[in-house]
Order: C-alpha cells, then sequence, then structure tokens
C-alpha cells in the first residue's frame, strides 16, 4: 500500500511539471557579436517593418497551454543569438491526454 501511494504521488509530481524543449538550427555563421535583452525582441506573424537578415530558425515545444511562456522562451533564445525581433511566428497546439504547444519563428536582425 505503501509502495502505490508512493508511486501515484511520483506520478503527480510527473504530471505538474511541465517539460520545455527548444531547437534552434542556424541561418548564418556571422552571429552578432552582443546579446539582445529579450524583454525588447518585437514578434510579428510576418514580416517585420523594417529590413533584417535571418539568423536562426527556433522552435519551442512544450506541455500544456501556456502560449505566452512559450514565447518568452523564445524571445529568449532569440536573445542568445542577438537578434532583434522574431518573424513568422507560429503557434500550434495540440490537444489529446498530453495537450502539447509549439511556438516556433525566425530569429532576424535589423539590416541598417
Amino acid at each position: 500500500m505503501v509502495i502505490l501511494k508512493r508511486a501515484l504521488g511520483i506520478f503527480g509530481l510527473v504530471l505538474m511539471c511541465s517539460c520545455t524543449s527548444t531547437t534552434r538550427m542556424m541561418m548564418t555563421a556571422e552571429l552578432p557579436s552582443n546579446q539582445t535583452n529579450y524583454k525588447k525582441i518585437y514578434t510579428y506573424f510576418q514580416e517585420p517593418p523594417r529590413r533584417s537578415r535571418p539568423i536562426a530558425l527556433i522552435a519551442v515545444a512544450r506541455d500544456g497551454e501556456n502560449a505566452l511562456w512559450a514565447v518568452e522562451i523564445l524571445k529568449m533564445e532569440a536573445a542568445a543569438v542577438g537578434a532583434d525581433a522574431i518573424a513568422h511566428l507560429e503557434i500550434n497546439y495540440t490537444t489529446g491526454m498530453f495537450p502539447t504547444l509549439r511556438v516556433q519563428g525566425l530569429a532576424v536582425k535589423y539590416v541598417r
């Protein structure tokens, strides 16, 4: 009985913890020399309003339904490669026993 309770407790902890994974595919060897503050990165569902060049395609997958948190992680990953914005943002949600959220976008650097 004690083993069953312990197993159910561990199973409950596993269900409560959401897993997040990120993938980054670099599109250039020339990375900007400095990181960007992720809070200043803009997100666009289409082309950004300024001329830009692609840096990386970034994807975030996580269990659950919190799209805002997934977009924040996407912005943090884009800031790590020195991006100014995320273009072509896509948000996909699959339902079922384990709902999964996938957010992806193209990290871009503005051309001056």
